[in-house]
């Protein structure tokens, strides 16, 4: 479990949000709200990307900002943008991002082929990244967040520049996740998810990041 406790968040003077608390559990969360109310500044607290101006994020009961390595471990962040590597093929990527993770390299070697069959990059695998489309960084800056099977799983928009049936691909793939991790993400295709079942954390704060 995935706890914040009175998170306040601001930037000078400018408030994001003010003494939010939340439990997120095994499953899918998806945070609502007005553009600019902290959607993406609340997942890069719980990634610990940022910290909080004030109160804490725990899981399990640890505070995560005492236990950044232990946390991180276990922790898959896919946000909106990642900065590749340009010179690598995706296939070589997903094994640094496995080395990074401790997998051993025929582990990570087989998940990546796995997570390509499924977001649609098997054939574009050995391919230089500096050749790969908007929606293809997606589907791999995606896929390398799923590499060793995290227990917590933090994903920004995960369906942007992605054509529908990819994106049903990707939440079936974030929704499968789900069964063993606790998911947060954003998404601006809500009304895509109504297969599913997950729960809504709806923000409505002050206007922020």
């Amino acid at each position: 479990m995935l706890k914040l406790i009175n998170v306040s968040k601001r930037y000078k003077k400018q408030v994001v949000f003010q003494d939010l608390t939340a439990e997120f559990n095994h499953g899918v969360t998806v945070l609502t709200g007005p553009s600019g109310v902290g959607k993406t500044t609340l997942l890069r607290l719980c990634a610990t990307v940022e910290k909080p101006s004030s109160g804490d994020v725990h899981w399990h009961g640890r505070n995560i900002g005492k236990s950044k390595r232990a946390f991180r471990s276990i922790l898959g962040y896919a946000p909106q943008i990642v900065d590749f590597p340009e010179d690598l093929s995706a296939l070589e990527f997903m094994l640094h991002i496995g080395a990074l993770k401790g997998m051993k390299t025929a582990a990570a070697r087989q998940q990546a082929l796995e997570l390509f069959e499924r977001v649609g990059l098997a054939q574009d695998k050995d391919k230089q990244i500096r050749s790969y489309s908007g929606g293809m960084r997606r589907r791999l800056g995606l896929s390398q967040a799923f590499l060793g099977t995290p227990e917590c799983l933090i994903i920004d928009e995960p369906t942007a520049e992605l054509d529908p049936e990819t994106a049903g691909r990707i939440h079936d793939l974030i929704f499968d996740a789900s069964e063993n991790a606790v998911v947060i993400m954003t998404t601006h295709l809500e009304t895509s998810l109504k297969d599913h079942t997950y729960q809504n954390l709806h923000l409505d704060g002050m206007p922020g990041g």
